[in-house]
């Protein structure tokens, strides 16, 4: 235990804001980081992980995504049929405007268990039937 003399004015460091490092497991944002996600496939929008951060009050998109993104996953999987995480993509790269992860989370596989595979056909119409069915059954969702 620290001890401070009385009257001594200290700061706590403001939370979360993440300057340039991982921050730790962020299930404490996940209702937030729900909230978000809804509002997107709500709106027929994709999010990137960069949006995410910055929705979060994050500096950095370099988190630790899947200690909250697979609790949701699950979750909504659960509750409506659908993952919801689907409408979390890249911003750049090889696998740009898609999703991570590509899970059959409702034929029993684990969230994020295999990664989608940008140059694979199969997953990529897969990923975007599945991401159309997401926003069909958020769009009249109360976020």
């Amino acid at each position: 235990m620290v001890a401070f003399p009385l009257g001594t004015a200290f700061m706590l460091p403001a939370c979360p804001r993440v300057y340039g490092r991982l921050m730790g497991n962020l299930i404490g944002h996940y209702t937030q980081c729900r909230k978000l996600l809804c509002q997107a496939a709500k709106a027929g929008n994709k999010v990137t992980y960069e949006d995410l951060a910055a929705g979060l009050g994050f500096q950095s998109p370099r988190q630790q995504w899947s200690t909250v993104l697979g609790q949701i996953a699950a979750d909504e999987v659960r509750k409506t049929g659908h993952d919801l995480t689907l409408v979390v993509v890249y911003k750049s790269g090889p696998a740009k405007g898609l999703s991570r992860y590509f899970s059959n989370i409702r034929g029993g596989q684990a969230p994020q268990s295999t990664l989608l595979d940008p140059k694979d056909a199969q997953q990529v119409a897969a990923y975007n039937r599945d991401l159309a069915a997401v926003f069909a059954a958020y769009a009249n969702a109360v976020c």
